[in-house]
């Protein structure tokens, strides 16, 4: 899709992809040389490269069901290009890809013409930028951060429970292991004995 024909539609509601993990619904925000920023309301500020675009729908009558909830105070990348606007979002958690099994999580530590590079926990990922479809911004809201704080004082009286119940029951567990220990022995030598 060229950039002439997704300026025309900034500002409308637009599906891209008919289907697929990739398909999604949004406003569109601005769009650059090779890319463009959709809305949506399950990913929020959603980063597309116009290579991988295979159909971009409106309807002209009646329109597409929207609901563009606070995009007025919204912040996005106005770059030129997809790697510029890759290079913005440096050190922020990104998710990669929307869908299926393309898709990959972590923080974006570098962005250039060839490859960006994630970092998840101890992985160094290198992902050809070729096969970049899509990039969201990972903001968690207020809301989520007020329960997982409520839920970590939950946490921590469910483990003293779990604690004092792995106490009472560790004498079974231990008779477990040693039935799966004899287990395997059994496994090992029944391996030794076939001839290959």
């Amino acid at each position: 899709m060229n950039k002439v024909l997704m300026s025309s539609m900034v500002g409308k509601v637009v599906k891209i992809n008919r289907g697929g993990p990739e398909a999604r619904t949004g406003l569109l925000l601005s769009s650059g040389d090779d890319y463009f920023v959709l809305q949506t309301k399950e990913d929020g500020i959603l980063y597309i490269a116009s290579q991988h675009v295979k159909s971009i729908t409106e309807n002209a009558k009646q329109g597409i069901d929207f609901e563009s909830e606070g995009s007025e105070s919204l912040v996005w990348s106005s770059a030129v290009d997809f790697t510029s606007m890759l290079g913005e979002l440096k050190h922020q958690w990104v998710t990669i890809n929307r869908g299926g099994p393309e898709k990959i999580e972590g923080v974006l530590e570098d962005a250039n013409g060839d490859y960006i590079t994630l970092i998840l926990k101890e992985e160094v990922i290198r992902l050809a930028s070729y096969h970049v479809k899509s990039v969201a911004v990972s903001v968690k809201k207020k809301e989520e951060n007020k329960s997982e704080d409520s839920g970590e004082s939950s946490d921590s009286n469910q483990s003293s429970s779990e604690n004092k119940s792995n106490n009472n029951s560790g004498n079974s567990k231990n008779s477990k292991n040693s039935s799966k220990n004899r287990n395997l022995n059994r496994y090992y030598y029944e391996i030794e004995a076939l001839d290959f």
